[in-house]
């Protein structure tokens, strides 16, 4: 009777897993239910644990899941060979099959569902025709001014540390959530490194939410000036917006309304992410109108970015890119540029610098 139990949860738990991954609620229903409903509250208790541990707990669950793994494997080919039979292999292949299963449950139901939501361009006032090669230039010119403007009050402010949690970029966050119509606020995550650093150094990897448990976990080498808008776009993330451009819109929507710092770091993100749209020759134009103390930051950036193992980078952005495709972000890893097509396409930044001061 037992073993008959074990065998329907095994079953209903793989096709439960097949079924998410095949055939996942419609966007509707995911906006209705999950994104205004489920997530919110899922996201509040999850990020609360998870915020009372010092380690990640992320790693953690990864290192327990290998070292089950391996034992488990150890034993079922142990026992193979002293039975002389293929049903231990067999039990192995159910239980490592039934573990991946409820593991990608774990994963939608925590955060996962949040990539079938409803497009920000469908949920905003979005006008595509907007976006031209010279509204592309313009932004470009624009970050390039601002960093230049904000760069000397965010150096004198200083910029937070890699376990710091910005009360200024707390309180902004929470804002454009309501704007853009979230239920109640996110429970932020306190910043985390994690034992898998090593790994986000080699592979260019700035930060991640972990999604088992909701955390924030940030690379140890972020220059300050990276760190505000990073944190900006992996709490965008804690939020329910799953593509990579739209946490980015979010984070530089709330990084721009936090503070000397969180705004500078905004706006040097946005000078690259912006000039990377340029054509070359219009690139370096545009860039050499940066003065010398943004340069100085890009530089440091750019030193950060040595620590890259290209094998390891190309091996870890295509893995990335196969994921985001397979949850329904057709463009992949090219997704992160779609945020100056937002930033375009909408009044959102025009209606953030207009409530800046000085502007």
């Amino acid at each position: 009777m037992k073993r008959s139990v074990g065998a329907w949860a095994s079953l209903a738990a793989i096709g439960l897993a097949a079924g998410a991954a095949l055939a996942p609620p419609g966007p509707l229903a995911i906006e209705h239910f999950y994104a205004r409903g489920l997530y919110p509250a899922l996201q509040a208790n999850l990020t609360a644990v998870s915020n009372r541990v010092p380690l990640p707990l992320f790693d953690l669950t990864l290192i327990a899941a290998a070292m089950l793994l391996i034992g488990g494997w150890l034993f079922w080919f142990r026992r193979a060979r002293r039975e002389r039979s293929l049903r231990p292999i067999g039990r192995g292949l159910a239980v490592t099959v039934t573990g991946l299963a409820v593991g990608y449950l774990w994963f939608v139901t925590a955060w996962g569902f949040n990539y079938a939501r409803t497009p920000l361009e469908e949920r905003l006032p979005y006008d595509a025709s907007r976006i031209t090669p010279l509204a592309v230039l313009e932004l470009a010119e624009h970050a390039v001014r601002e960093a230049n403007r904000t760069h000397a009050a965010a150096h004198a402010a200083g910029f937070p540390s890699i376990h710091d949690t910005p009360l200024t970029l707390v309180e902004a966050l929470h804002q454009v959530e309501r704007e853009l119509g979230r239920p109640r606020p996110t429970r932020v995550a306190v910043p985390k490194t994690s034992w898998l650093s090593p790994f986000f150094r080699a592979s260019g990897v700035s930060g991640m939410l972990a999604p088992f448990y909701l955390e924030t976990l940030l690379n140890p080498d972020l220059t300050g000036p990276e760190r505000p808008s990073v944190l900006a776009h992996e709490w965008a993330h804690l939020s329910g917006y799953a593509p990579e451009s739209d946490a980015s819109f979010v984070g530089y929507l709330a990084a721009l309304r936090a503070g000397p710092a969180a705004e500078y770091s905004a706006w040097l993100d946005l000078v690259s992410e912006a000039a990377n749209q340029l054509q070359p020759v219009t690139q370096r134009l545009v860039l050499q109108k940066l003065e010398a103390g943004p340069r100085r930051d890009q530089d440091a950036i750019r030193e950060r970015l040595k620590s890259l193992v290209q094998p390891v980078e190309r091996v870890a952005w295509s893995t990335y890119d196969q994921m985001l495709k397979s949850q329904g972000v057709d463009e992949g890893v090219r997704s992160y540029s779609r945020v100056i097509q937002l930033l375009i396409g909408t009044d959102a930044l025009k209606t953030v610098l207009s409530q800046a001061p000085g502007q």
